[in-house]
């Protein structure tokens, strides 16, 4: 968008030579290295209190980071890199260690349900998430065909396992890629002739789920 790449700090970060970049990464990794080290803190303690298989382990995060790809450094947009999130459970002697799953669209949404099922409870009213619970234990479960993301600047993702429409508010350059051929998001198709009814589809489906929203009342 057209707010990320302007003002004075976009223009000072076009300029950077490639070993800013470099460092930037190299930065961005050596923070990943920390939070590693400070969750195996965590496990240890589990482990010597003898608590680990009584306890469930959720990582996760809010949002990704630019890592320089698009020439974005920041979150608050759609790109993989911003959109994705890792999300590993853990509980021992419940769910099989080491498994991964790459087909099944799921959200921070689903947090609390899963959570609550775990521990036997049942989740807050109108809660809009579905529990992971049956896919961590493995099973095949009917799930969602599509997943929605939003920011607070008013722009809205809709993907399926194959496509990923971006659109905001007021703005008419909407980008749709297709995720299975191009991972990187280089090529926008939303203009594309053949891909009218991908982009009508995935509109749809925003549309409906839009419409399940209570609005928040506006402030005077």
């Amino acid at each position: 968008r057209k707010q990320w790449r302007s003002g004075p700090t976009w223009e000072k970060i076009s300029q950077w030579p490639e070993f800013q970049w470099r460092y930037y990464r190299w930065s961005y990794y050596r923070h990943v290295e920390m939070v590693d080290a400070q969750i195996g803190r965590v496990l240890d303690v589990l482990e010597d209190t003898g608590l680990a298989k009584n306890t469930v382990v959720v990582f996760s995060s809010d949002h990704g980071d630019g890592m320089g790809a698009h020439q974005l450094w920041q979150k608050m947009y759609f790109y993989e890199e911003a959109a994705r999130v890792p999300l590993v459970v853990s509980w021992p002697g419940h769910f099989a260690e080491g498994m991964q799953d790459h087909r099944h669209l799921v959200s921070g949404l689903d947090l609390a349900p899963t959570l609550c099922e775990i521990a036997g409870i049942e989740p807050p009213p109108k809660c809009r998430g579905r529990s992971l619970k049956p896919l961590l234990e493995g099973k095949e479960v009917e799930w969602r065909e599509f997943l929605v993301c939003e920011v607070a600047i008013k722009g809205r993702m809709v993907r399926t396992p194959e496509y990923k429409l971006i659109t905001y508010q007021g703005d008419p350059t909407d980008q749709l890629f297709d995720l299975r051929q191009d991972p990187g998001e280089m090529r926008n198709l939303a203009f594309e002739s053949r891909y009218v009814e991908v982009v009508a589809d995935l509109k749809k489906r925003l549309g409906n789920w839009e419409s399940l929203l209570e609005k928040a009342p506006l402030q005077s």
